[in-house]
């Protein structure tokens, strides 16, 4: 199979596509990535996993936590996130987690570089009760955090 394709195949996850747009954004670890999406461990750390192998993302560990970023993006994927970038604001799940995540960053992180469980469970609860108008409920079918 081509790197091409490859790419392609890993860029055609809803999941995956929505972690590198948060990812294109800033550098987070797989605790904020769950807080914000909504999205298991498991699944958060498998995609996490296959975007790395693809040669989409770098990592650095910093104590327990690995923070992950977005790679200079090849051209393929460049046009491909580009695209979804260029959608209109209110797009479902992209947009949800774009509020998300300048939620969670202003609200809950507050400069700490810690996350855990408990901060997790409180910032879902917290959006799910506080919804946004026009912003879907941000839920995938991942709706309980293990």
């Amino acid at each position: 199979m081509t790197k091409d394709v490859r790419m392609l195949k890993a860029l055609a996850d809803e999941t995956r596509l929505r972690l590198l747009l948060l990812l294109k954004r800033r550098e987070l670890f797989v605790c904020q990535l769950m807080a914000i999406t909504g999205i298991s461990q498991p699944l958060v750390s498998h995609s996490l996993a296959l975007l790395k192998r693809e040669g989409l993302l770098d990592s650095r560990r910093s104590g327990k936590q690995v923070f992950y970023r977005l790679k200079p993006e090849p051209p393929l994927a460049a046009a491909v996130l580009g695209v979804l970038k260029a959608r209109p604001a209110a797009e479902g799940h992209f947009a949800r987690d774009r509020e998300s995540l300048e939620l969670f960053c202003r609200r809950f992180q507050r400069g700490r570089a810690n996350c855990n469980m408990g901060m997790v469970k409180e910032f879902m609860e917290f959006r799910n009760k506080n919804p946004r108008k026009g912003a879907s409920n941000g839920k995938t079918g991942q709706e309980r955090v293990h």
